[in-house]
């Protein structure tokens, strides 16, 4: 059977069945690859913008070069506190990714179960 633009009708249904069967084993396989490392990549590039580790190197060294004990005691605390504030948001940063990623993984399975869910309420008519 050929359609209005010359191609096989046959031909379009036997691809996109393919398409179908093949979707499970990209979803799991290379798109679960690129999925995982954009998240990984994004939790990196997260932190590096934050500058934490530059922040952690650099934890004695004197802030606005006052070498005092006192402002070595401040740039010690205020630098700290920083470290501390800055990874407890990339922390947070990382499990909303993961929480993505996650949801990214069941995705399929949710929605193979509502279909199925609407599918038997359907057919109990």
């Amino acid at each position: 059977m050929q359609g209005a633009q010359g191609g096989n009708a046959a031909g379009l249904l036997w691809e996109l069945g393919g398409d179908v069967l093949r979707f499970p084993a990209w979803w799991y396989g290379r798109g679960l690859v690129r999925a995982a490392t954009y998240a990984a990549e994004f939790v990196q590039g997260y932190a590096r913008s934050l500058g934490v580790m530059t922040w952690a190197k650099n934890i004695f060294v004197p802030m606005f070069g006052r070498y005092d004990w006192q402002s070595r005691i401040i740039s010690v605390f205020m630098r700290l506190v920083n470290v501390v504030g800055r990874g407890f948001v990339t922390i947070v940063v990382a499990c909303i990714i993961f929480g993505i990623f996650a949801l990214y993984v069941a995705l399929p399975g949710i929605a193979v179960a509502f279909i199925l869910f609407h599918a038997t309420s359907i057919f109990a008519l």
